[in-house]
C-alpha cells in the first residue's frame, strides 16, 4: 500500500495530527517485533497483551505513525498519533483504511468464501490469475476482520488481481468483510454444517455466506456451487448476476465429472466451461478435489484468462501445510490433513483418501470436529457411519468418540475403533491393532500397505498423531 497519513486521518474522520505532513504509508502491522520502517501500527486489544503497551516498540522499528483508542504518552513529541474517536474500536479503524486501499485499487478483486477447501481455492486462483498478471492474495489464511484487511494492505495496487478468501464463523460476519472486501467476482464453494453452534444449521451458513453476493462491485459476478441447493436458493435471492458450476449437472454452464484414470500413476479430468473442453491431469497422488478445480477453472474463465494459462496454472502442486498433504513413509502413504475439520471437509477427506487407497487399507486418525453446537452428537455419529464404510481402523482423540463408536455400530463390516488420549497411546495401540496384523478386518486378504489419515479440528492437534507416526521406522 502507500497513502498518505493526512489521507488517513480523514478516511477515519480525525484531523491531520502534527508532524503528519508530508508522511507516507507503505505498511501496517498489529505486531510490534513485525513493524518494518513506513508501517502504520495499530493498537490493537489482544488476549494476553494490549497494543497500546507496545507501540514504544513499534516506533522503535520503525512505524511511521500509530492508530490508538487512547492517548500513548510515551511518544508525545516523538511520532504521530491518531487518537481514534470515542466509541471505534482499533479493529473497525483497521476496516475502515482496507476498504478506502480497496476502492483505490484499479485491477480486479476475486472473493472467495465456503465452508471447505476455501483456502486451497483461492490458492489455485492465485496461481492461475499470476499467469495472466501480478497477482496479489492473503496468507494462508488470515481471511477475518483482522487477516482480511491486513491481507488487503499488504498488497502494492500495482497488481492486476487480488484473490483473498472470506471466512465468517458468526451472523454478521460477512457484512462486514463483504463491506470492505467488494469482489469484483465472488467465488461460493460450498456451504456445509460448520460453525453451527453461532449459525445454526446447514441453511444459516447458506445465508451468511451468499451475503457476499450482495457486496458486488458494480460489475461484479458471483460464482456459486449448484449442487449446494441451500448455498444456490440464497446467492439467487442475492444477485441476478450469477454463474453456477457442478459435478452432477451435465447442462450446468461450468462441469465436470469425476477423475479418472490414465494409465498407472496419473488421474485425469475433463471440465467444460462454457462449452468449451479442458482436459487436465495429475500423478494420482496429487489430484485435487474436482469441485474446487472446476471452481478455479471457472472463475478463470469468467476473468477472461485464457485455457492454457488455466491449464499451467492448475498443474502446480501447493503442497500447502495439513492440506491433504501427501508422504511415502514405510509401507505406508500418510495423508496429513491436519488443519481442520467439520463435517464437509471430513467427507471429501475421506472421499479423497479412500479413493487413493484404491483398494489398499485405509487406517483414519482422527480427532473431534468442533463448533457444531447442539448438532455435534448427531454429527459425529453419522461420521461413524461413514467411516464404517471406507476405513478398516479407526484411531480416535477427543471427547466424541463414543458417539463415532455408536455410528460405527451400525455398519455391518465395523472397523476396528480404538479411543487415544495422547499421541504415545496412539503408537501404543498402533504397533498392536495394524503392523502386527497382515489383514484388513472382514476383507479375507492380504495387504501390506495403504493409506493414513489424519484430520481433526485444530484444537485436537492431530500433527502430533502424525509427528508420532513419522518417528516410526518400520511403520
Amino acid at each position: 500500500m502507500r497513502m498518505s497519513l493526512g489521507n488517513i486521518a480523514g478516511v477515519l474522520g480525525l484531523t491531520e495530527p502534527i508532524g503528519a505532513d508530508g508522511l507516507s504509508v507503505t505498511g501496517v502491522g498489529i505486531d510490534s517485533r513485525d513493524i518494518r520502517p513506513g508501517d502504520l501500527f495499530f493498537c490493537l486489544p489482544g488476549d494476553r497483551s494490549d497494543g497500546h503497551h507496545h507501540a514504544v516498540q513499534a516506533v522503535d522499528n520503525g512505524a511511521v505513525a500509530v492508530v490508538a483508542t487512547r492517548a500513548v504518552p510515551d511518544l508525545a513529541g516523538r511520532t504521530p498519533v491518531l487518537v481514534l474517536r470515542d466509541g471505534v474500536t482499533a479493529q473497525a479503524a483497521l476496516g475502515e483504511v482496507a476498504s478506502t486501499w480497496r476502492e483505490e485499487f484499479a485491477g480486479r478483486v476475486v472473493g472467495v468464501t465456503g465452508s471447505a477447501g476455501k483456502t486451497t481455492v483461492k490458492e489455485m486462483v492465485a496461481q492461475v490469475c499470476s499467469r495472466a498478471g501480478t497477482t496479489c492474495r492473503n496468507r494462508l489464511n488470515l481471511n477475518n476482520q483482522i487477516g482480511l484487511p491486513l491481507s488487503l494492505l499488504a498488497c502494492t495496487g500495482e497488481e492486476d488481481f487480488w484473490v483473498m478468501e472470506a471466512g465468517i464463523s458468526r451472523p454478521g460476519d460477512m457484512d462486514e468483510l463483504g463491506a470492505i472486501l467488494r469482489p469484483d467476482l465472488a467465488i461460493l464453494l460450498n456451504a456445509g454444517p460448520a460453525h453451527l453452534a453461532e449459525l445454526g444449521g446447514v441453511p444459516g451458513v447458506a445465508a451468511e455466506k451468499s451475503r457476499l453476493a450482495t457486496y458486488l462491485s458494480p460489475e461484479g459476478k458471483a460464482l456459486v456451487n449448484m449442487d449446494c441447493p441451500e448455498l444456490w436458493r440464497e446467492s439467487l435471492a442475492s444477485t441476478d448476476r450469477i454463474h453456477g458450476f457442478s459435478t452432477l449437472a451435465p447442462d450446468a454452464e461450468f462441469w465436470c465429472g469425476k477423475p479418472f484414470r490414465i494409465g498407472s500413476d496419473r488421474m485425469g479430468l475433463e471440465l467444460r466451461l462454457q462449452g468449451q473442453n479442458l482436459a487436465l491431469s495429475w500423478p494420482t497422488e496429487r489430484t485435487p478435489v474436482a469441485q474446487n478445480v472446476l471452481a478455479t477453472a471457472a472463475a478463470a474463465t469468467l476473468l477472461g484468462i485464457d485455457p492454457g494459462a488455466i491449464q499451467d496454472g492448475l498443474s502446480v502442486d501447493l503442497a500447502l501445510p495439513g492440506r491433504f498433504n501427501v508422504e511415502r513413509h514405510g509401507a505406508w502413504i500418510l495423508v496429513d490433513d491436519t488443519y481442520n475439520a467439520n463435517p464437509l471437509s471430513m467427507r471429501l477427506a475421506l472421499s479423497r483418501a479412500h479413493a487413493l487407497a484404491e483398494g489398499r487399507r485405509l487406517v483414519c486418525v482422527l480427532g473431534d470436529m468442533l463448533e457444531l453446537g447442539a448438532s455435534a452428537g448427531a454429527e459425529h455419529y453419522e461420521l461413524g457411519r461413514v467411516l464404517g464404510g471406507v476405513c478398516s481402523e479407526v484411531f480416535y482423540h477427543g471427547g466424541h468418540g463414543a458417539d463415532v463408536r455408536n455410528g460405527l455400530a451400525t455398519v455391518k463390516a465395523m472397523a476396528g475403533f480404538t479411543v487415544c488420549e495422547t499421541p504415545e497411546h496412539f503408537l501404543e495401540a498402533w504397533r498392536k491393532s495394524v503392523v502386527t496384523r497382515g489383514t484388513v478386518r472382514g476383507a479375507g486378504q492380504d495387504e501390506s500397505a495403504g493409506v493414513i489419515l489424519f484430520k481433526g479440528s485444530r484444537a485436537g492437534k492431530m500433527e502430533l498423531y502424525l509427528e508420532a507416526l513419522r518417528t516410526e521406522p518400520n511403520a
